[in-house]
């Protein structure tokens, strides 16, 4: 096996967008009359299904409807500078760069993908971007990683993924890749979910030293 390529999943891997998306569901909810908890919150982490979940929840508001006007709200905290980067982040996937292709696989929708990554730099990098939109089984089915894979020209186990939610390790590891965690909170108390990952990091700039390593040892295993 040779690790010839880095996908990276976006929000709370590279961005520190947890929050806004929060306050901006939040906000949206409101306005259709539902109230936003932190169950509602903890309960759509990681997924692709989240639109649907808020529709279920506010009255006359349809998936589409919900996750085009949360996407306004988030587009436009952007635009403001309302969070950017999580530290390191840069670093971590200008390395990935370097050795290889770099793809993102994003649970949400791609007009937000596509301005977080132009916005932070990331896109200069970015080979490959595989969203929400693309794919009808979202985390934590493969089909996100697979495409990826299929977009970089790829077989999924020459490539190495960087997650933080349970649902995009069991996804990754699901298609076949290396998985490198970055665990959220959530995550990180799941000892099933992180035996998945090939290792484990703190943060990004950690992240980017077991990057190496996975490099060299799996080079060195392949000679």
């Amino acid at each position: 096996m040779t690790l010839l390529a880095t996908v990276f999943d976006l929000d709370e891997t590279l961005v520190d967008s947890a929050a806004t998306w929060n306050r901006v569901i939040g906000t949206v909810a409101a306005r259709h009359d539902h109230r936003w908890t932190h169950a509602d919150w903890t309960a759509i982490q990681g997924t692709s299904t989240w639109s649907a979940y808020l529709a279920e929840r506010c009255r006359g508001l349809t998936p589409e409807r919900a996750a085009s006007e949360c996407v306004d709200g988030m587009v436009d905290a952007i635009a403001r500078g309302t969070f950017g980067l999580l530290p390191g982040a840069a670093d971590l996937v200008a390395l990935a760069a370097e050795l290889g292709p770099v793809g993102l696989v994003s649970a949400s929708p791609r007009r937000y993908v596509r301005a977080a990554a132009s916005a932070s730099g990331l896109r200069r990098h970015v080979e490959a971007i595989v969203t929400g939109d693309d794919v009808v089984n979202g985390k934590p089915a493969p089909d996100p990683y697979l495409l990826a894979a299929r977009k970089l020209g790829l077989d999924p186990v020459n490539v190495l993924a960087v997650e933080d939610s349970a649902s995009g390790i069991r996804s990754a590891h699901a298609a076949g890749m290396t998985v490198l965690a970055i665990p959220s909170a959530a995550t990180a108390r799941d000892s099933e979910v992180l035996e998945l990952a090939a290792c484990t990091a703190s943060d990004a700039r950690v992240a980017a030293k077991e990057i190496c390593r996975l490099w060299v040892e799996v080079y060195a295993l392949s000679r």
